[in-house]
């Protein structure tokens, strides 16, 4: 090969290996993929606004891509992915996948679930789909568990359908000793005007180390239609039988709710937005070991707390159902997004709730029932009874040489600044705290303010403040105290002008 040639060869190579790089990076990424059915990684179908029922916001799929990885299977224009389980089924060292997705144009439809496996040519395909009971997709969790206890993988789903009803269906893996076609096989399925749980056993060191264990059992509890009461309650309990692999029920007791004022139940429990009103505030669980569990529901910045032994995790109240007997809540952890819970609240009585909550993490470790039980409302900042109104309290005012606060007979206040200059104003309640006398100042505008709570000492002529939070943690000192004195002049500008009464 002459040295010309040699040239016009590398040349050549050159200009192939451009135009090959850049097939890949500009063509599409389907452009190489098989079109028999059979893929390695699925288009993500974005939610469309179709209809009353579309998702805007992207909120099923952002769900989806944060709860694992994308689908691996192809979905039809019309469907999107709900939520994904990626892990190991079979035994067989490759990972599977559990996928629940709808139809975008049947929102009142059941949601689906599919099956993700390996086909003969090693790309996943779709092996089986079922429907389930569930059709509100934003209520739905999808978790994997081992309900039997002989180590084989349960699939539960579950959510609310379109009547609020609460749904939970289970389907079993088979393994390869099964005669049957196809993977999984429904072995419950159940819809109920109240709350549905599936209760925790102790599972023994063997069990850790491969033997078989307990079978989990399932309870719902509904509406007892014979009493008048319509906080009694039906608690029925189903457990797994062997011979027919299914669900079956297994024990029926009656729960009397309280005996209370039957127009206030129904009032709380139907007038839109009344439940949500009820609940509001700080609920307290007392437990056999006298310690305390607290659970925070702030309507107002859609948020519920969960505090335990100086530990405490945060919500996101995503949104939330009504409910035959109170509020069904979807809420996402602040913290790790991954993580997400439902709450069922049921009316107790008028002072009291009874919770039951699920906490789904993405690494589907199955329920928890550490919360669930009954909470009593708790005396905070809104129930708080007033302190006895003494007179330097209920009208004056009282400045230093950075600003001051001026108070009103009918229970307004004034904050001002530096040089009189007005800060905010609005309404004031003077309550007790064990020995602490506290302040609150309520702003007139709440969406632009908020609330502010201080500790309050009197010497004299001179009252000293300080801003606090309280909480289950008890008062927290938040900034140094602050001294002012009755009736000063600020910045030696003369007296304030007091209000009228």
């Amino acid at each position: 090969m002459t040295k010309q040639n040699f040239k016009v060869f590398t040349l050549l190579v050159f200009l192939l290996t451009v135009l090959g790089i850049g097939a890949l990076v500009f063509l599409p990424g389907d452009f190489f993929s098989q079109k028999n059915g059979e893929t390695g990684q699925a288009r993500v179908i974005i939610p469309q606004n179709v209809g009353s029922g579309g998702d805007p916001n992207g909120m099923i799929e952002n769900q989806s891509l944060e709860e694992g990885s994308a689908a691996r299977i192809p979905f039809g224009e019309n469907e999107t992915v709900i939520s994904i389980i990626t892990r190991d089924f079979d035994g067989d060292s490759v990972e599977e996948q559990i996928i629940a997705y709808r139809n975008l144009q049947e929102f009142d439809t059941p949601i689906y679930i599919a099956y993700a496996d390996t086909g003969p040519s090693g790309s996943y395909v779709r092996a089986w789909s079922a429907p389930t009971a569930a059709s509100k997709a934003t209520s739905l969790i999808l978790y994997s568990e081992d309900l039997i206890g002989d180590g084989g993988i349960c699939a539960l789903v579950s959510g609310m359908n379109g009547s609020g009803e609460q749904t939970l269906t289970v389907f079993r893996k088979n393994g390869p000793e099964d005669i049957q076609t196809d993977p999984f096989g429904k072995i419950a399925e159940f819809i109920i005007e109240g709350s549905i749980s599936v209760q925790e056993v102790q599972r023994s060191q063997d069990y850790q180390q491969g033997a078989r264990g307990r079978s989990l059992t399932i309870s719902t509890y509904g509406r007892d239609y014979e009493s008048s009461n319509l906080l009694d309650q039906i608690e029925t309990t189903y457990t797994y039988n062997p011979g027919n692999g299914l669900y079956e029920q297994s024990k029926m007791v009656k729960v009397p709710g309280r005996q209370i004022e039957q127009n206030r139940v129904g009032e709380l429990l139907t007038a839109p937005g009344k439940f949500e009103e009820f609940v509001n505030g700080l609920w307290v669980r007392e437990m056999i070991d006298g310690r305390q569990q607290y659970v925070y529901f702030n309507t107002a910045r859609r948020e519920m707390i969960f505090y335990l032994d100086n530990k405490e995790e945060v919500f996101n109240w995503q949104e939330s159902n009504p409910t035959r007997y109170g509020l069904h809540i979807i809420g996402r952890n602040i913290s790790l997004s991954k993580l997400r819970c439902t709450t069922n609240i049921e009316l107790e009585s008028l002072e009291s709730i009874r919770l039951r909550v699920f906490q789904d993490a993405y690494l589907r470790t199955g329920p928890s029932t550490v919360w669930d039980g009954s909470y009593r409302k708790v005396q905070t900042l809104e129930t708080a009874v007033p302190a006895a109104r003494v007179q330097p309290y209920l009208e004056g005012s009282y400045r230093n040489q950075d600003g001051g606060i001026e108070f009103s007979r009918d229970g307004s206040y004034e904050l001002y600044g530096a040089f009189s200059a007005l800060l905010h104003r609005g309404k004031y309640v003077f309550f007790t705290m064990g020995k602490d006398q506290m302040l609150e100042l309520r702003p007139a505008e709440p969406e632009n303010l908020s609330r502010e709570t201080l500790r309050v000492s009197q010497e004299g002529e001179t009252i000293t403040l300080t801003r606090v939070r309280v909480g289950t943690r008890g008062i927290q000192e938040l900034e140094n105290p602050i001294s002012m004195n009755r009736n000063a002049a600020p910045n030696g500008q003369g007296a304030v002008v007091q209000p009228e009464a």
